[in-house]
């Protein structure tokens, strides 16, 4: 992967994040905030907690940190893939907001 790949592929993701924001707050009548400022998404939450993803251009990688944890993300299979779980940044990212939202 070139650093132009890169940034295509973390600017998809920073949509599809956004996007799925959009819809679970509609979705579920909940008022979270989210602002993107450069390379970083902070999310809200009503009762003050925070989910920020961000990403790491030298490593190519793409960090979320969570209340409870942090994870990191490595681009492999067409997906966004925890480097520790194995799992997909979109299956860890839906969990930390459902959990953080309280739903």
């Amino acid at each position: 992967m070139n650093i132009k790949q890169f940034h295509t592929l973390a600017d998809q993701l920073f949509n599809k994040i956004e996007l799925f924001l959009d819809g679970y707050a509609d979705e579920h009548d909940i008022d979270l905030d989210y602002e993107t400022n450069g390379n970083v998404i902070t999310v809200s939450f009503p009762n003050s907690s925070k989910i920020i993803v961000n990403t790491q251009e030298p490593l190519f990688q793409v960090w979320l940190a969570t209340r409870n944890q942090g994870y990191h993300f490595d681009y492999a299979d067409n997906n966004w893939i925890c480097n520790r779980t194995n799992k997909s940044f979109d299956q860890i990212f839906s969990e930390a907001v459902k959990e953080q939202a309280d739903q």
